[in-house]
């Protein structure tokens, strides 16, 4: 039975607070036809069958949302709000205030908010996901008292944001992004910079300076592999003017294999205030919209955004405990559906026999061993998500745009896997497998032998100067 909201002494949403009442936003423009005709029945439908009471609402902007949550919610109902990251943008402090949950339907171009949730880029699929999950509650950033969520930049980002092509963003979706970045990249002048964090101020010369707070941002981009919305952190990296185009375009790979911590070309910092001046009051472009300019003060607030998120960002599901390392092995099969997805993208874009032939048999070798692995944890309620096939799509076509830009793209496509499997085996390596069921342990085993038969020659591609075989 469903009661009315009493806050915890931290201000914390508990799943006994709910109201059972669901109140369904949905941008107009981003509906599909069918939805507008039959009032997104399908959609209204994932949370009736879960039990609560759906209202529904299409909405011109995020002005009339805003309006919604303020005059038709109370404190402990649920927001599902269908938009992209932009208009979670929008509504993040009227969420706050009116003290609701919020569930993100991806509608949106790029949605990194949802992809940092763990969330299908489906939006019934991400709505099922969601409300049989758990609440969470995520972090905000702050940067003049303007709220964000994924990351908030300065410089080549923020000008190329002016420079997106409308009708290019509509048949290339987040691809446009790119085509946009390499024009300011290679346009704008850099930018002189005072940055204080830990009461330490450098003096920068910088293309770009971006500080994030959840995973993905920017389209697919990910600064690292492990930050999260709720870890109660600022990272911020930046990217000096004397980098250049080659070497950018080793930074754009390491970003979207999550690995720029290790870069030697990017500076790297975290912190939970960060002070930025300039002599000229520069844009800084946040969740996709210009918010605020410079100068500016970015500030995070932790756990002050409730969320329903699927088990898979919160970790928690109710058969777990029969199983050893449960979590570890959760995030080893979600990371390697992850990988088999990315080698079958890669096979189709390397331009070398030696990397095709790797990726092919490595993808076919690997979905296997998925398979039985998978089979093996059902009784454990896991994996309890499963990769977005979209995002996988999307960093197929930034791999293509690269190859268009630069002829030795197999050494970095290699670079790159090798910085997503070695994770992979320091998991397998910190898990016990002599406990595990034979079928659980005998997948991942294999999975171990695999990676170190393919890790030799991913290294000489690597080391390769060119693509040919």
């Amino acid at each position: 039975m469903f009661i009315l909201i009493s806050l915890t002494e931290d201000h914390r949403v508990k799943a006994s607070d709910l109201t059972g009442k669901v109140l369904l936003l949905l941008n107009r423009t981003k509906t599909p036809d069918r939805w507008r005709e039959d009032g997104a029945q399908a959609l209204r439908g994932v949370f009736e069958d879960a039990g609560y009471q759906t209202e529904m609402r299409f909405c011109d902007d995020p002005g009339e949302m805003i309006t919604h949550i303020t005059t038709a919610t109370r404190p402990g109902d649920i927001v599902a709000l269908g938009g992209g990251d932009g208009t979670i943008n929008a509504i993040l402090d009227a969420v706050i205030t009116a003290k609701v949950v919020l569930i993100a339907l991806p509608m949106g171009t790029a949605n990194d908010f949802a992809r940092s949730l763990c969330l299908p880029d489906d939006p019934i699929q991400a709505a099922q996901a969601a409300i049989n999950g758990q609440i969470a509650h995520l972090d905000i950033g702050r940067v003049n008292d303007k709220s964000f969520v994924n990351a908030a930049s300065i410089g080549v980002p923020a000008d190329a944001r002016n420079r997106i092509n409308p009708d290019l963003k509509r048949w290339a979706g987040a691809l446009s992004y790119a085509v946009a970045n390499w024009q300011s990249w290679h346009e704008m002048d850099p930018l002189a910079l005072d940055i204080s964090c830990h009461e330490t101020t450098e003096k920068l010369l910088v293309r770009q300076l971006t500080i994030t707070n959840g995973q993905y941002f920017g389209g697919g981009l990910r600064p690292r592999d492990s930050k999260r919305l709720d870890d109660g952190k600022l990272h911020m990296f930046a990217i000096r003017a004397d980098v250049d185009t080659l070497s950018g375009m080793d930074i754009a790979a390491d970003l979207l294999f999550g690995s720029i911590d290790n870069s030697n070309l990017a500076l790297t910092r975290e912190c939970t205030d960060i002070k930025i001046d300039c002599d000229t009051a520069h844009p800084v472009l946040a969740d996709g919209e210009i918010i605020t300019h410079l100068p500016a003060r970015f500030m995070l607030k932790t756990g002050i955004l409730p969320v329903f998120a699927p088990m898979a960002f919160t970790g928690t599901a109710d058969n777990r405990d029969g199983l050893a390392h449960a979590d570890i092995i959760n995030d080893i099969t979600l990371d390697a559906e992850d990988l088999a997805v990315r080698l079958g993208a890669i096979r189709d874009v390397a331009q070398g026999n030696a990397l095709k032939s790797l990726c092919h048999d490595c993808a076919d070798s690997l979905r296997n061993i998925n398979r039985r692995l998978e089979l093996g944890l059902r009784p454990y309620d896991l994996p309890t998500s499963s990769p977005d096939p979209d995002l996988h799509s999307l960093e197929e076509l930034r791999d293509r745009a690269l190859s268009w830009v630069i002829e030795n793209m197999d050494p970095r496509l290699a670079t790159g896997l090798i910085a997503q499997i070695t994770p992979l085996q320091h998991q397998m390596a910190s898990c016990d497998l002599t406990g595990l069921p034979d079928d659980i342990r005998n997948a991942l085993q294999d999975m171990v032998v695999l990676f170190d038969s393919i890790l030799p020659d991913l290294r000489r591609i690597a080391e390769t100067k060119s693509t040919g075989d």
